[in-house]
């Protein structure tokens, strides 16, 4: 197999789990009347609570101004506080409110219900040997620039 074609091969997967994911994840995130981001904000808020905007943005790979939108969106909503923060009170913190636990708890247990019928589809024995590629991909994702923010090139 030549090594271009391998990194096609990739490629396709990814395309393909996040098609597959991403439908679930709006599927848990419709369930509760919210957007896909909106979800993703409510788990990380639920994970992190009292996190300033920029550091939500910065953990969701978004922009501020997008993501205030959201995030106004889901205080209208009653799921989310919008705080001064204690340490200086020129700056908002974010936390989940009740609503909000309720809502991200479900999303939760509905991804968590997805997942363990997964991996009940894969050996037991191959469990932590997938777990452990993930991570390592995880973690050469993270560390590498993204295609998109170069410049195109010129035609």
């Amino acid at each position: 197999m030549k090594e271009n074609s391998r990194y096609v091969a990739v490629r396709e997967v990814f395309q393909q789990f996040v098609r597959i994911f991403g439908q679930l994840q709006r599927g848990g995130a419709q369930d509760c009347g919210i957007s896909v981001i909106q979800s993703h904000i409510l788990y990380e808020l639920g994970k992190r609570p009292n996190i300033s905007l920029n550091d939500l943005a910065a953990l969701l790979h978004t922009d501020t101004s997008s993501l205030s939108r959201q995030v106004q969106q889901l205080v209208e909503y009653g799921q989310v506080n919008r705080l001064p923060d204690p340490k200086d009170r020129r700056y908002v913190v974010l936390s989940l409110t009740a609503e909000g636990e309720q809502k991200q708890q479900y999303i939760a247990e509905f991804m968590e219900t997805f997942l363990s019928e997964v991996f009940s589809k894969i050996p037991e024995d191959q469990h932590e040997q997938v777990f452990q590629t993930l991570e390592v991909m995880k973690t050469a994702l993270n560390s590498t620039s993204s295609p998109c923010r170069k410049e195109p090139p010129s035609s």
